[in-house]
């Protein structure tokens, strides 16, 4: 069995562009973890090795239940290793592939939980700005928990790269001011987070061309589509005005940070309550790991073409009894009528018992 440093390698689990991402087995606590290992040529610059270590040494002090948590770095044999908790559950993509989209309050339920961890990557001090957040970065427990990872990796991969000028991250989820290598902060992730709410709703993300030139012209300077029809049937309108406002091209147009879209969505979540989801089955896979880790919200209205809601949860009850009752002008006037008419009939009953009474008086 292959050892790294003080990892038993079971198996490997992928491989990409950064490295390798094996199954794992810590020697002397027996405690399974995904051991990513970055390929050796990232780990040649001094400057690159540092910032790995420092910014993994934030990640692994970085504990909240929507983060998968970096357990230890190290470099051992030159190589840049890092041991993160092991997962079982879907990407976020893969979840989008077999289902197409998703109910809404599905959908805001996983926003949620992603909003939720960035709010805390961005406290820090300095603040953690993930840089590629996209579905293939989130992972969806079989629960419906959701686990954000790869904090802070493009970061790294910009450094190991050498690169100050050229922009990290994946460009179909990459923010305009990303895109342009001017400022980044947490408003970047906000934008990227709207991108994956409008795919998760829709079906499909709201730029696509298979030219990375268009595609960065699209982010920069194009208006996102209106969401699909069958996408905003029943969809709250606040929901909908959350996902454009992530999507706003400046960044001092979005939310100003993920507490603010925490507090939009929470009236949109079950019981308004940040967790969880409740109604989503999604199927057990082989594991997967850390190894790849606004304004006021309204009620649902609907618009004149549209059906009635489907009401599933209990957000939605609250709302249906807290909207507006209309009563027919017919019925209005017949419930009137027929009230007087009840009213009439007993004036009538009792002066007719009356009269008797006050003609046998002496």
């Amino acid at each position: 069995m292959e050892r790294i440093g003080e990892y038993l390698v079971r198996r490997l689990i992928g491989e990409g562009g950064m490295g390798k991402v094996f199954e794992a087995e810590e020697r002397l606590s027996k405690r399974k973890v995904a051991l990513k290992v970055l390929r050796p040529e990232l780990a040649r610059s001094e400057e690159g090795r540092r910032l790995f270590l420092n910014e993994m040494t934030i990640l692994a002090h970085l504990d909240h239940p929507n983060v998968v948590r970096c357990l230890h770095c190290s470099e051992v044999d030159g190589e840049l290793v890092m041991a993160l908790e092991f997962l079982s559950g879907q990407t976020l993509r893969e979840l989008l592939a077999a289902r197409g989209r998703l109910e809404w309050s599905e959908a805001v339920a996983i926003a949620a939980q992603i909003a939720a961890a960035l709010g805390v990557a961005h406290r820090q001090d300095p603040p953690i700005v993930h840089r590629d957040l996209k579905p293939e970065n989130v992972i969806v427990m079989p629960d419906g928990h959701v686990k954000v990872m790869d904090f802070g990796i493009a970061k790294v991969m910009q450094a190991l790269s050498k690169t100050t000028t050229h922009s990290v991250g994946t460009l179909q989820y990459m923010s305009p001011e990303q895109i342009d290598a001017v400022g980044v902060d947490g408003r970047s992730d906000l934008y990227a987070l709207g991108l994956c709410m409008y795919e998760m709703l829709a079906g499909k993300a709201p730029f696509e061309s298979v030219s990375p030139r268009e595609l960065l012209n699209l982010q920069c300077t194009t208006a996102p589509p209106p969401l699909p029809e069958d996408a905003r049937r029943g969809l709250p309108k606040g929901i909908e005005r959350l996902v454009f406002a992530l999507l706003e091209k400046r960044p001092e147009d979005r939310p100003p940070d993920a507490e603010a879209v925490l507090r939009a969505l929470e009236p949109f979540t079950t019981a308004g309550e940040i967790g969880p989801m409740r109604g989503l089955t999604v199927p057990e896979t082989p594991a997967r790991t850390g190894a790849t880790e606004v304004p006021a919200v309204a009620a649902v209205a609907r618009r004149p073409h549209e059906s009635a809601p489907r009401i599933a949860d209990t957000i939605g009850l609250v709302e249906r009894a807290s909207g507006p009752r209309y009563l027919p002008t017919a019925w209005a006037l017949a419930l009137i009528l027929g009230l007087s008419a009840v009213a009439g009939g007993v004036t009538w009953w009792v002066r007719t018992q009356a009269t008797p009474t006050s003609q046998a008086r002496p």
